[in-house]
């Protein structure tokens, strides 16, 4: 089993640069070396850039890629602030504006998910079936969330602080706790706790107005100045991995489970929760392409951030992003040509 927000598993990082270079042509060689840390232990939920990986996409589009897991030790931001990687995946918005509050020059290039993942967990038929009737019950939360959706959860539902208990990332609490309610990842732990006998409450905060993008694909503003060439064929073959993932998803979903110990319940269950909540293919996805992002929604976020308290008023927050390498009409025709049924298999 697999689950973003545990920390049991072991990772050998070596295994993916192997399980890459397997998939390079005898004697091929790469344009450009490119660092690129995800942010977490593979997983099919990062499918376009395993993918990518599995069907050689980076190398048609000149790319020696380097991929590598994240996890609760590795910090994206600092290893591509310092140089060691030159993309990562972050999980929101929030991360690069607060990022922009400190003076960091990082940049949101694209957003692999349209909906962010993130969802609270309660049982059903003990009075906690509406997130309103959450409000004056206790909720494990980790730290993190203090600086993501817990204060925007705190202004539009009227919860406070005196509800939280801290997460621990184990399941047992939940299970044996009927009123115990908690944070979760809608592809990780759910299905932890349906396999413990519980099917509970599901409430994917995207749908109640938490409207960030997720797993933002990111780069440091110099790169972009220097090098938006190699900045346009990083994003469109790791958004053409993407749409060849969800035409076939075994080649990236095996290269997962190859690196780490996750069973075909577990990725049969976050391939299918991905699909019908449309993380990857919804909104303006599917219309503008995988990785869409518009000025509107950025500024929606923003806005109820600063009204949440998270943010000043007066910060520049369209430095956190760029539509530069988004919303390519014809790289989204061709995509569409390519894999056909990549939209209807990716869609709700």
């Amino acid at each position: 089993m697999l689950a973003r927000n545990s920390q049991r598993r072991l990772w050998n990082g070596a295994l993916i640069a192997l399980a890459a270079a397997l998939v390079a042509p005898a004697g091929a060689r790469a344009d450009d070396k490119v660092t690129f840390y995800e942010d977490w232990f593979p997983e099919v939920e990062h499918g376009g850039a395993y993918q990518a990986v599995a069907t050689g996409i980076y190398k048609k589009y000149g790319i020696d890629m380097d991929l590598q897991p994240g996890g609760p030790q590795v910090n994206g931001s600092l290893l591509l602030l310092g140089g060691k990687a030159d993309f990562v995946t972050l999980h929101t918005d929030g991360e690069l504006l607060h990022g922009l509050e400190q003076g960091t020059p990082l940049v949101a290039i694209a957003a692999q998910y349209q909906k962010d993942p993130q969802v609270l967990l309660s049982h059903k038929g003990v009075g906690h079936d509406t997130m309103e009737s959450l409000k004056g019950t206790p909720i494990l939360l980790s730290q993190d969330s203090f600086s993501s959706f817990w204060p925007w959860l705190k202004k539009k539902y009227g919860y406070t602080d005196d509800q939280v208990r801290p997460y621990t990332f184990q399941m047992a609490p939940f299970l044996s706790d009927k009123m115990a309610v908690q944070q979760a990842y809608l592809t990780a732990e759910p299905y932890a706790i349906k396999q413990g006998g519980v099917d509970p409450n599901i409430f994917l905060l995207s749908d109640y107005g938490w409207n960030t993008y997720a797993a933002l694909l990111v780069t440091r503003a110099d790169v972009i100045e220097k090098k938006p060439e190699l900045v346009k064929r990083m994003v469109q073959a790791t958004l053409e991995g993407w749409y060849s993932f969800w035409q076939d998803p075994k080649p990236g979903s095996a290269m997962v489970q190859k690196l780490v110990s996750t069973t075909d319940g577990q990725v049969h269950y976050s391939l299918g929760e991905m699909k019908a909540r449309g993380i990857v293919l919804s909104g303006d996805a599917l219309s503008n392409g995988i990785g869409a992002m518009n000025d509107e929604r950025w500024k929606s976020f923003y806005d109820a951030m600063v009204a949440a308290g998270l943010y000043k008023p007066d910060l520049d927050y369209k430095k956190a992003y760029t539509l530069q390498f988004v919303n390519d009409k014809s790289f989204i025709a061709k995509m569409n040509q390519q894999y056909p049924d990549a939209v209807k298999n990716g869609s709700p």
